[in-house]
């Protein structure tokens, strides 16, 4: 009898995780880029419930934003310490696939279905046929306006980038002595979102920004220069003094309070940037609408940027095979529609699934502005969006994409278009500049 009892304990004992035993947990270090406290704080609550489920895991979150994220990934990487997932750009995903530095999330997509994945971002970061990156969610940028100063001057649409800066003109206000009290657009200056804005607009313009045989920059090709025309034209006419050194958020509480008429680079989550900043009588979509985006004079349709970064893993990491398991249990419904809710105008599901499930349907705000998510799918299911600095898909072929992302080469050209520099010469710059990085790299095939 004693002897079955001491074996049974033995047994027991053998059994036990090594936290049971006081040894240390495995920790799991992950970096998502939603900083919102809401999102914070249901990503914290879906790591707290996976971990009742592996008492051997602690899982630790880094909430980065987008500007730091890049540069804190390479310099992670050259000290040999990443984290164990993270969120990235699609050109970082795809310049990190290109190093041999991702583990596949081919098991990832089986548990959530590959077909349950959205066709419409499944080439974030899908490289050989594998995923190397699945979507934490899908967005759009969009254009966001004043729909009832709109409708007070009976404008309409704009179809082209003459007629936007007529519209933005036409929704400027003065005061009586001339100056300026709301300008006509709002636009964030930092390097990130020139980025982004110029591969969008750049593909609205019908044009391209490298080569995809020879991966050589194009910058100096006509419609990248009409893109610089452009930006020089709206800082002349609709943009306010010192724009150039806005943030993201400044633009949103430019249009909020009615120091701007529109946004060029609006986003869903500014739906509940809105509903902060603005007169509580005018926090809805009958004041604040979207509408498409217009096209360049080279270009037949418009674009729009993805906004949607894949979670990465890294191979090399301490911990990818655990940082797997959590992530696969991040995407079951009843967390990832808790994570999608704090904020649901801006984190549209990956999952088919989820965006048919009436729990998701039921919030608040995803019925009060409809509106703006219906834009941001017309936006995914004609194809006219992409990733930052990608034209066309196969573009993520590319691997110094996260390297041009990083150099500042891009922003730059931008700021000595709009400071005074010939757009022709600004553009002819940067092309030396991306021409000898993509050189330093290793990556020259012209």
């Amino acid at each position: 009898m004693r002897r079955g009892a001491v074996i049974a304990g033995l047994t027991l004992l053998l059994g036990l995780s090594p936290s049971a035993w006081g040894g240390e947990k495995k920790v799991v270090r992950i970096w998502p880029t939603e900083t919102e406290p809401l999102s914070k704080a249901a990503f914290q609550q879906i790591i707290n419930d996976f971990e009742k489920l592996h008492p051997d895991i602690s899982v630790q979150q880094e909430a980065l934003a987008w500007g730091d994220l890049e540069a804190k990934l390479t310099a992670a990487l050259a000290a040999g310490a990443p984290p164990d997932a993270s969120h990235g750009q699609a050109v970082t995903c795809a310049s990190f696939y290109a190093k041999g530095l991702l583990r596949d999330q081919e098991d990832i997509a089986a548990a959530i279905g590959r077909d349950n994945i959205w066709e419409a971002v499944r080439r974030q970061c899908l490289h050989d046929g594998k995923y190397f990156g699945i979507p934490h969610s899908a967005a759009t940028s969009l254009l966001i306006y004043r729909k009832d100063i709109f409708r007070q001057k009976g404008l309409k649409p704009p179809e082209t980038w003459d007629d936007f800066i007529k519209v933005a003109q036409a929704m400027m206000e003065r005061d009586a002595s001339g100056r300026v009290t709301r300008y006509g657009l709002s636009l964030p200056g930092v390097g990130l979102f020139i980025n982004i804005l110029v591969g969008e607009l750049t593909k609205a313009n019908g044009g391209r920004l490298f080569d995809l045989k020879t991966g050589r920059p194009t910058f100096t090709e006509k419609q990248v220069i009409e893109v610089l025309d452009f930006y020089k034209r709206l800082n002349d006419t609709v943009l306010p003094p010192g724009w150039l050194g806005h943030g993201y958020l400044d633009t949103f509480t430019n249009l909020a309070t009615g120091k701007a008429a529109m946004l060029y680079q609006g986003y869903g989550r500014g739906a509940g940037l809105i509903e902060k900043y603005a007169p509580k009588e005018m926090a809805d979509p009958e004041h604040f609408g979207v509408m498409p985006k217009p096209r360049g004079p080279s270009g037949k349709e418009t674009a729009a940027q993805i906004d949607a970064e894949p979670w990465m893993i890294f191979k090399n990491a301490k911990y990818p095979e655990e940082a797997a398991t959590f992530l696969k249990f991040f995407f079951k419904e009843e967390n990832y529609i808790k994570y999608l809710h704090t904020v649901p105008i801006h984190l549209l599901p990956t999952l088919k699934s989820v965006r048919a499930n009436p729990t998701y349907q039921a919030n608040e705000m995803v019925r009060k502005w409809k509106e703006w998510q219906e834009m941001q799918y017309r936006y995914f299911e004609s194809g006219q969006a992409k990733p930052t600095l990608i034209i066309e898909w196969d573009d993520l072929r590319l691997p110094f994409g996260l390297e041009i992302l990083g150099s500042g080469i891009v922003p730059d050209m931008v700021t000595d278009a709009v400071r005074g520099m010939p757009s022709a010469q600004a553009a002819a710059k940067a092309q030396q500049r991306a021409e000898e990085l993509i050189t330093k790299l290793g990556y020259k095939r012209w």
